[in-house]
């Protein structure tokens, strides 16, 4: 008496776990009173473990199987979890007891779910996703909380390629049963098709904590995980400018998954920045095409096009790519200003190409160009040159490179140039008559007038 009116208290203050224990310890005491279990029933369905509620009423049903209250809250409770046959036969055992109870009109709602699941059982098994899914909601206006009938409909989703609604569903499983491997499984695959690979991963090995050995999530884990190590070397390939490495890589990241909508695309793009990288124009532009075989609207891939056309120096076909990206980017400034490089490049391409005549990529940075200035300047230092039509042609060929030193060296002509403004003006001129810019490295070793050139590097 005293412990059930102590587990009594506790549960009407909601202290659920303390009510559960001292329910326990009651039914221990007095394992033949059907009321027990009933009220330990309640403790679980507040706790919303509904198998272990429905173990109760078994229980219960199985000390008197006459209790009328104890039959209509199993008849509900199996409603509730989709188990609408079973539903169907608890109310038609209490017509048997009591022909006139209200609840035995509940039998309708049992038949109705019954027969929707009968069907989406058929639709299912000749992979009709939409017909199936429609049936299970159908069964589900009764049976809301059917941890069953939310992953078959998850599955549904899942075939129907609407993974955000399989993650809800297989969520919804969970919450009830956390150790429904089916749902850890199926949940992972959704993130996985997402491209989400750190939650699927998470899904995973909460399903290995409970069976090391399950087949689905075992492959499933070892996929990903593959993917992942992939992935992180290349990217330390790509930062360290490892540029053959990270092809080598992300070949094999693509033929681990070819059709994945997220992994495929994306690895495609890194493996033609990779190939372009090393020149390979031809490839690069391969790999591009076929990410518009996945996705011919793909924004990033019309960019990395672009990119690709502009450091092969086919100008029209850049500006054609960047305008193409720029219809499915909504106002990206970075892609319209893109555009006006490569407008910008074609005008030049027809005028005085400073990257050409410094022989460097128009992505090149400072050092790179540097770099290529020294170069330049050596070959075709007029004390190199021999004969006076030779040496004329060296003369102008080195004041060229010297033009195109000053203007990529600085970052305000740079930008300018790049974007097709004249950078030249009257300093062009006097440079021209000069032979270097005001304040250049060589200007002390290099004198026009028949003199002799003397050229040196510190």
């Amino acid at each position: 008496g005293k412990l059930r009116s102590s587990a009594e208290v506790a549960f009407s203050k909601g202290e659920i776990d303390q009510a559960l224990k001292l329910w326990e310890q009651v039914i221990e005491i007095e394992p033949r009173n059907e009321n027990n279990f009933f009220k330990r029933y309640r403790v679980y369905i507040r706790q919303q473990k509904l198998r272990e509620a429905l173990a109760d009423l078994n229980s219960a049903l199985e000390i008197n199987p006459k209790n009328e209250n104890i039959l209509v809250s199993r008849g509900k409770l199996h409603l509730k979890m989709g188990k609408c046959f079973d539903a169907e036969k608890d109310f038609l055992l209490l017509k048997g007891v009591n022909p006139n109870h209200k609840d035995t009109a509940l039998r309708e709602d049992a038949h109705s779910c019954y027969e929707a699941i009968a069907e989406s059982d058929k639709a299912y098994n000749h992979k009709q996703w939409a017909v199936a899914r429609d049936y299970i909601n159908h069964a589900m206006r009764y049976a809301e909380s059917s941890p069953s009938l939310l992953m078959r409909r998850a599955w549904c989703y899942f075939f129907l390629e609407d993974q955000y609604e399989s993650i809800s569903d297989t969520g919804k499983v969970l919450k009830m049963e956390s150790d429904n491997l089916e749902a850890l499984e199926l949940r992972g695959r959704s993130y996985y098709i997402l491209g989400e690979f750190d939650t699927a991963m998470n899904h995973y090995r909460k399903g290995l904590k409970f069976d090391p050995e399950h087949k689905g999530i075992k492959d499933m884990y070892r996929i990903i995980k593959k993917v992942q190590d992939l992935q992180k070397k290349a990217k330390k390939a790509s930062d360290a400018n490892d540029h053959k490495k990270a092809v080598e890589l992300l070949k094999k990241l693509v033929e681990l998954d070819p059709n994945h909508s997220t992994l495929a695309p994306q690895t495609l793009i890194e493996l033609a920045h990779a190939l372009k990288n090393l020149k390979q124009y031809v490839e690069a532009k391969q790999t591009v095409q076929k990410v518009f075989e996945l996705d011919p609207n793909s924004m990033i891939a019309h960019r990395t096009m672009g990119q690709i056309h502009m450091d092969a120096e086919e100008f029209d076909e850049a500006v054609f790519q960047f305008k193409k990206a720029n219809e499915y980017a909504q106002g990206d400034a970075s892609i319209e200003e893109d555009i006006r490089k490569a407008e910008a490049a074609v005008k030049q391409a027809k005028q005085k190409d400073y990257y050409k005549i410094l022989g460097v990529a128009r992505r090149a940075n400072l050092k790179a160009i540097k770099k290529a200035y020294r170069e330049k300047a050596l070959e075709w230092h007029p004390d190199k040159h021999k004969g006076e039509e030779e040496k004329e042609k060296a003369e102008k060929q080195f004041q060229l490179v010297a033009e195109a030193y000053e203007i990529l060296s600085d970052t305000d002509k740079r930008a300018a140039y790049d974007r097709g403004e004249d950078v030249t003006g009257n300093n062009g001129g006097q440079q021209q008559q000069q032979g270097f810019p005001q304040g250049h490295p060589f200007a002390q070793h290099f004198r026009q007038g028949g003199q002799q050139f003397h050229f040196q590097f510190g």
